[in-house]
């Protein structure tokens, strides 16, 4: 029987884990800053602009250039954090997940909760706390994002993110008229700013002095963008760990693109304890050319076979962003996905529906809840009328429900089922944010206008979305 957790807004990770943003600045988790966006026009930014990014006592970022990380881990805002949570409060940072659990969608804050209160004893590290909401500095799980080093200029991701977007930014960014659009897709002093630069990670020895540190008590290295199959120093850090013989203890995850994966790569792996490979990818053929450009479908397509021939102590899922581009074309790459008949990828539980997902919050125009109503009521249509049914009539082709004797009923109440997508449409459903219409529509524009890249041609029943804008 599983303990009760000590309130029902707590959330493990403040008490195991920190993460970073390319530029260096430390932040409660991933999707921490995504909370910002909390209304149609992004008016209630509660926390401020940097809600999620972890405050020094005079206010300012912490960042990797300028905060020790242990210093961060017990800073004011982290005790805040935690404090909060035990009250059964729920902090700014996390307001995105508590707003995704309205919609019944399992939030970040839940799985990884249930992921860790299934290794570690929650209910003892939540002693550990002290009244101030300091905790001992043991890092269990951290996110590290090294730079901004990337391939792609992906359409929901920005230079804050990527290299790979400096260029079309700079060339689009001055020509966008829409003042909210303006707002969204602004870029400080390219990036650097409080401290903040996207090589804190080259030629700081004080961070990787306390980062090796804590790998004694380290669960979990998580990776992500950046793209950290190209970043030196992610190979660095794991061929280090490997020599001081903490390997086997350390699970490795990441968020990747997967457009390179050197054989370095995949030695490495082989000897750690667990890998779990987040493939970022939304959908196939032209879409996919789309929103992950400029990569091409036929490569990604392979390298979905080269992930799903990986080690045994592998495990491959997707990590697709549900945004306004995709979520009416998600049926679609999910029945292509189940045909491959990977071993892998579609396995269960992870695989059972499909994908593994998150939605788009920044940019705000790429929210789901973007779109406008009528063209919402073609997705719910879609989605309930023939996507479910042909999932429900076809739940055995994941891999694994027949070798694991998953029942019927097992398969339609999982997390990763067709509860995932009934609450793709109640997230969408949920708020009209219509008035961002002109925003999408002046992005998609501007992208066709630099890109050379034809949204009538990658989304053809997505034409007359911007009919009455």
């Amino acid at each position: 029987m599983k303990k009760p957790l000590p309130s029902k807004t707590f959330c493990a990770l403040p008490w195991m884990h920190l993460s970073s943003r390319p530029n260096g600045h430390m932040r409660v988790c991933c999707t921490a800053n995504a909370s910002s966006v909390q209304d149609a026009d992004s008016s209630k930014k509660v926390g401020g602009g940097e809600v999620g990014v972890l405050k020094n006592d005079n206010g300012a970022p912490a960042n990797f250039n300028t905060t020790n990380l242990t210093d961060a881990w017990n800073n004011t805002y982290m005790k805040s954090v935690r404090k909060q949570m035990l009250r059964g409060e729920k902090p700014a940072s996390c307001l995105k997940c508590y707003k995704e659990e309205e919609a019944g969608h399992a939030s970040k804050r839940m799985w990884e909760t249930e992921y860790w209160g299934n290794r570690f004893d929650l209910e003892e590290i939540v002693k550990e706390t002290n009244e101030d909401g300091s905790v001992p500095p043991k890092i269990r799980y951290i996110d590290l994002r090294m730079g901004s080093k990337c391939q792609l200029g992906c359409v929901m991701c920005s230079p804050h993110d990527s290299s790979g977007w400096v260029k079309d930014w700079q060339k689009i960014y001055p020509t966008l008229e829409n003042k909210k659009l303006q707002e969204s897709m602004q870029w400080f002093n390219k990036g650097r700013v409080d401290g903040a630069s996207y090589n804190w990670h080259k030629n700081n020895k004080e961070f990787w002095k306390e980062l090796y540190e804590q790998i004694p008590h380290m669960y979990q290295l998580y990776f992500a963008g950046g793209e950290s199959t190209v970043i030196e120093e992610h190979y660095t850090l794991l061929e280090e760990v490997v020599k001081r013989g903490y390997a086997k203890q350390i699970e490795l995850r990441y968020n990747s693109n997967g457009v390179e994966m050197p054989q370095r790569l995949f030695d490495l792996w082989d000897e750690f304890k667990r890998v779990r490979f987040h493939y970022s990818i939304d959908a196939h053929g032209k879409q996919n050319d789309y929103i992950r450009y400029p990569s091409v479908w036929e490569h990604q397509e392979k390298q979905f076979h080269v992930l799903d021939n990986t080690g045994p102590n592998v495990e491959v899922t997707t990590a697709t962003t549900i945004m306004a581009l995709n979520v009416y074309y998600i049926p679609e790459f999910v029945k292509w996905k189940l045909a491959q008949n990977f071993k892998k990828i579609n396995s269960w539980p992870l695989g059972a529906g499909g994908i593994n997902m998150h939605f788009a919050y920044w940019p705000p125009q790429l929210n789901v809840k973007v779109l406008p109503l009528n063209f919402k009521a073609e997705v719910t249509r879609k989605y309930k009328e023939d996507f479910i049914p042909w999932l429900k009539e076809n739940w055995q082709s994941c891999t694994g429900v027949k070798e694991n004797n998953i029942d019927y009923d097992t398969w339609l109440s999982s997390t990763y089922g067709v509860k995932r997508f009934e609450n793709i449409i109640n997230f969408m459903n949920a708020e009209d944010w219509t008035q961002r219409l002109p925003e999408m529509k002046e992005w998609v524009e501007r992208l066709e206008q630099h890109r050379g890249q034809v949204f009538a041609e990658a989304f053809p029943d997505m034409t007359h979305i911007f009919d009455d804008v």
